[in-house]
């Protein structure tokens, strides 16, 4: 991961091919680093679609393919971000390419170390605030995401629920970035959107 406080953009699974790349696009001139592509009702053909028909619109360095391991080795986008139902970290590193990334999305600190024992490149943790995605699940806020950042570097983006007013909260507790689903994927205008959360995290002074 880069040194730039990240901004990470999650596709919903409920938007089309061609709004998706209006969506990327945007968000990437708003200031986006990361698009992951998390569509799990597709299939493996349309998922590698997807990748080609984003790194016209967006680098295809700036593209993580969500549990789909073999269309991210095969496309050679950014890498892979896995979930509980995915393949291991060490069996998703027998698949892609040299430098392709792996993350990992996390619950808690058992799995955080579980996850950082397998040698993964960064970590995925939340729902950090109530989450319209989780209605009903307690947010995790902040507490055990500050133990975790001072325990370990690899580099946890925060999810759930994040503003741009929020977003120093995730910094202040050792954040490397943030993720952001509907604020941006539903945002009638994705480019000021991601602006917004890219100055909120480029203005924080912290440590």
């Amino acid at each position: 991961m880069s040194s730039t406080r990240e901004l990470h953009v999650i596709t919903s699974g409920r938007h089309s091919l061609d709004d998706a790349m209006r969506m990327a696009e945007a968000a990437y001139a708003g200031g986006m680093n990361f698009l992951h592509i998390r569509e799990k009702q597709r299939t493996a053909k349309e998922c590698m679609d997807w990748v080609k028909a984003l790194s016209n619109v967006i680098p295809l360095s700036s593209l993580i393919m969500n549990d789909r391991v073999d269309v991210a080795a095969a496309s050679g986008c950014a890498g892979a971000h896995l979930a509980y139902h995915s393949l291991s970290p060490a069996e998703a590193r027998m698949v892609l390419k040299t430098g392709q990334k792996i993350g990992r999305s996390v619950h808690s600190v058992v799995e955080a170390q579980e996850a950082i024992a397998a040698k993964v490149d960064y970590l995925l943790y939340g729902h950090i605030f109530a989450s319209g995605s989780k209605p009903g699940l307690a947010p995790r806020g902040t507490i055990e995401l500050a133990q975790m950042t001072a325990r370990w570097h690899v580099p946890i983006i925060g999810l759930g629920g994040i503003t741009p007013d929020r977003t120093a909260q995730l910094l202040e507790a050792g954040c490397a970035g943030i993720a952001v689903l509907s604020g941006i994927t539903d945002a009638t205008d994705a480019k000021s959107a991601a602006s917004a959360y890219r100055e909120a995290l480029d203005r924080w002074e912290g440590k």
